[in-house]
């Protein structure tokens, strides 16, 4: 099994992104325009025979030593390929990490289990939106149609189409409980920007009277929904609004083959109200290990 270690100026950006487009578990944190946008050119590649497999390899030094580890705004990465994971090929893969990089910190996805590796499994909700609304608010929690009737009496009204970047980014800082680094917050708007110029995402805003409560943008990608980053104030937050803007999501998108990831969470309160719109756990996969193979 022949897996080619790449640098950044020697991978073939066309077929990688016709691997990762065309892969059996394609995530848009893979492509190369959104590893670009997280972590600059700071990222190599493994490369199984002629791009039938690939895994990115995000880079990180510290003190002189190279290491591999998760970049910001992005779940899962690992191995991605247009054929079968056997976890023969994962362990291939891992193997396959340069020597150079003296620690590997990464989350693999849900593809990628690997019982001879040291895997943390950890919690990802997604929804099948493939069903009709009715059938897909039947398992919606008594709690949660509560919430979402609460919105709708209170005057909560939500837009699709929004594009104004700025004002997402200007809501998203005024809600933190604590202050962003600026590099966080401009990798974010970048992702924002090109995933609206692109038809990679979109922008869903609740207003009352015109007033921005809540505000949630969306990564769509191959048939998925990723609910990337929400938020709201707490005027939001008293009349439910988020809620509401989960609830009309699952109905533009039901009785489609697209499925509305929720992106975790392992904080129990967060998990709960992904699940209590009948979201499921499909697990991915935390590696941390030394590179002494």
């Amino acid at each position: 099994m022949k897996i080619k270690y790449l640098k950044h100026n020697e991978i073939d950006f066309e077929k990688w992104d016709s691997c990762i487009n065309n892969s059996i578990n394609h995530l848009v944190y893979a492509e190369s325009w959104y590893l670009n946008i997280v972590c600059g050119s700071s990222w190599d590649a493994l490369v199984f025979e002629d791009y039938k497999a690939v895994m990115p390899l995000p880079l990180k030094n510290k003190l002189g030593l190279n290491y591999i580890q998760q970049p910001i705004w992005t779940q899962q990465l690992g191995i991605f390929s247009t054929h079968l994971i056997i976890e023969k090929l994962v362990l291939d893969f891992i193997k396959s990490v340069p020597k150079k990089f003296k620690a590997i910190s990464c989350n693999l996805n849900a593809f990628n289990e690997c019982n001879q590796l040291p895997l943390i499994p950890k919690t990802n909700l997604i929804l099948d939106l493939s069903k009709d609304y009715d059938t897909l608010k039947s398992s919606f929690s008594t709690n949660t149609k509560r919430n979402i009737t609460k919105a709708n009496k209170n005057s909560v009204e939500l837009d699709f189409d929004s594009n104004n970047v700025e004002e997402f980014i200007v809501f998203f800082k005024s809600t933190l409980n604590s202050p962003a680094q600026e590099l966080e917050i401009n990798i974010l708007k970048q992702i924002i920007s090109y995933s609206l110029k692109n038809n990679k995402g979109f922008i869903v805003s609740a207003t009352i009277n015109n007033e921005l409560i809540a505000s949630c943008f969306i990564l769509k990608s191959d048939k998925r929904l990723i609910y990337r980053v929400a938020r709201s104030n707490e005027q939001g937050k008293e009349n439910k609004a988020m809620f509401l803007i989960v609830d009309q999501l699952i109905k533009k998108y039901s009785n489609t083959d697209y499925i509305l990831d929720f992106e975790g969470s392992e904080i129990k309160g967060i998990a709960r109200f992904y699940e209590s719109f009948g979201a499921t756990n499909q697990q991915y996969y935390y590696l941390k290990k030394y590179n002494i193979f």
